[in-house]
């Protein structure tokens, strides 16, 4: 496939076309009505000031001279002055904007922004959506909606997740691997997945006489194997309830089975002994050497994963699948922490003309608009003859946006049609296999839409980020501390704030969600 690794590069920026519609009405009298909208619009261009972050593209400096936003300005009546920030800045960026005053009439982020959300800033757009939003409706489940809501008023336009899947992450296995070693049924427990990472450990499936197979790699920070941890039902990411109150995963009991299973992998060497220091292109650069057996990424990634492993090692036969998360006995919820979207787009209440907003992020979603993020001008990069689209992937490369334009202009993603072109058939059918499973699973996200709480502010050491879970967790897995150090750790992470940072969590979880 030509420039395959290139269009890999879109398929993961992009995300999920919704499947089900959180409103009845199809989809033709959705792109109809947003059609009427955008026709009635007042003939001078609505200005619109956006912050977004470059995503570490190369983006355009000035976009008055750019066709593709020239394009979407003809085709949403607006003027845009749309301004990218750096993303690796992109968050202490907008607190020093927001700090000084300067607020958009719209903002990317990735969930309730809390600074404007603090300042009430943030418009509720219920009505909004109602009324000027019909492909909106239609084509973003209602789950999605859901993440966005906040004692039933919409605070954001959410941007669906990979493969309309509430679960973003699965756990990858080299199937070719597991048929060498005659590993026949896929493992459902944890101790089926060991026993499978045995048998990759013992067997020489790379062939090359060493038996230097490393059966599962993860990354630095116990980072790339939520999932491993996401077998009991919790992963440093999730906050699970237990005895009336909200805990962060990395105290809660089943954390303790978790640091034990994870000490079996590393004292059986089922675990390549480096992970805890593991850059990524260290990792990356394991897998596509036809060394690892299995690991932990996006479900957007499953393609691109098999399209590597074709290129850099054509004559081992790689089949790369992904398996529903092994569970725990008593576990009912497997996997990683369950996210309802990508990015979000906040309308604030600066805005002028915040009905515009709606109409336009609704012609991105329509039909013509998804055409647009995928392939790009038409005319230019793609055309269409009979309702047969051919596209230019050289030309768009070479125009440049094909990297950016989906993260500032996709609300969807994952559209069959439109994708299909791009990627072909094999790709399509292994990312519907790797979907399907991630539709299954996942751990609720109990605080979700929730703020920045002040406690975990005071006491940045006890967060998620901070060092005290993590060094307990490495302590216990090199063998310095005995298993039951863990049950030490929780008392003093308690005793120095964290009891603090529990009530709460736990007092917005009963205010908000229960």
């Amino acid at each position: 496939m030509k420039n395959t690794k290139r269009v890999v590069a879109f398929v993961c920026m992009s995300t999920i076309l919704a499947t089900t519609a959180c409103t009845s009405g199809t989809k033709e009298q959705a792109t109809a009505t947003s059609g009427a909208a955008v026709s009635q619009a007042p003939v001078t261009p609505v200005k619109i000031r956006v912050f977004e972050t470059d995503n570490n593209y190369t983006v355009p400096t000035t976009i008055k001279d750019d066709p593709t936003f020239q394009y979407v300005m003809k085709k949403t009546n607006t003027n845009l002055d749309w301004v990218f920030l750096p993303h690796n800045d992109y968050a202490n960026q907008l607190r020093i904007k927001f700090a000084s005053g300067d607020i958009p009439d719209l903002v990317q982020d990735w969930g309730i922004n809390t600074d404007l959300m603090s300042n009430d800033q943030i418009l509720p757009l219920n009505d909004l959506i109602d009324k000027y939003g019909p492909n909106l409706k239609a084509q973003i489940p209602k789950f999605v909606w859901d993440g966005v809501t906040i004692n039933g008023k919409i605070m954001a336009i959410p941007e669906g997740p990979s493969g309309n899947t509430p679960s973003g992450r699965v756990i990858f296995v080299r199937k070719d691997w597991m048929d060498k070693a005659g590993i026949k049924e896929i493992p459902k427990t944890p101790d089926e997945y060991l026993n499978m990472l045995r048998a990759f450990r013992d067997t020489d499936l790379n062939g090359n006489g060493k038996k230097d197979e490393i059966p599962f790699i993860a990354r630095e920070n116990f980072t790339w194997m939520e999932n491993i941890f996401g077998m009991f039902g919790v992963n440093p990411y999730t906050y699970n309830e237990y005895n009336g109150e909200i805990l962060p995963g990395y105290v809660h009991p089943n954390f303790k089975k978790a640091i034990a299973y994870i000490k079996t992998m590393m004292d059986e060497k089922l675990i390549d002994p480096e992970f805890l220091t593991m850059k990524r292109n260290v990792w990356e650069q394991k897998i596509q050497n036809n060394q690892v057996g299995s690991w932990n990424h996006v479900n957007e990634n499953a393609w691109d994963w098999q399209n590597k492993l074709n290129q850099t090692q054509p004559n081992a036969g790689a089949n790369v699948i992904a398996i529903p998360t092994p569970k725990a006995p008593g576990v009912e919820n497997a996997g990683h922490h369950m996210l309802p979207y990508r990015h979000t787009f906040l309308i604030t209440k600066k805005a002028k003309d915040p009905a515009a907003i709606v109409k336009m992020m609704d012609w991105m979603i329509s039909e013509e608009g998804q055409k647009f993020v995928y392939f790009g001008l038409q005319g230019v990069t793609w055309k269409e003859d009979g309702g047969k689209i051919s596209y230019d992937i050289e030309k768009d490369v070479a125009d440049k946006t094909s990297p950016w334009r989906p993260s500032s202009f996709n609300l969807v993603g994952y559209n069959k049609n439109l994708l299909g072109v791009q990627v072909g058939d094999k790709a399509i059918e292994k990312l519907d296999e790797v979907y399907q499973i991630a539709q299954k699973e996942g751990i609720p996200n109990l605080l979700l839409g929730a703020p920045d709480f002040k406690s975990v502010k005071k006491f940045p050491d006890l967060a998620r980020e901070g060092n005290m879970w993590m060094e307990a967790a490495s302590q216990i897995i090199y063998n310095k501390k005995p298993l039951d150090y863990f049950d030490e750790f929780v008392k003093n992470w308690r005793a120095q704030g964290g009891n603090e940072i529990v009530k709460e969590y736990t007092d917005w979880y009963k205010a908000n969600k229960k």
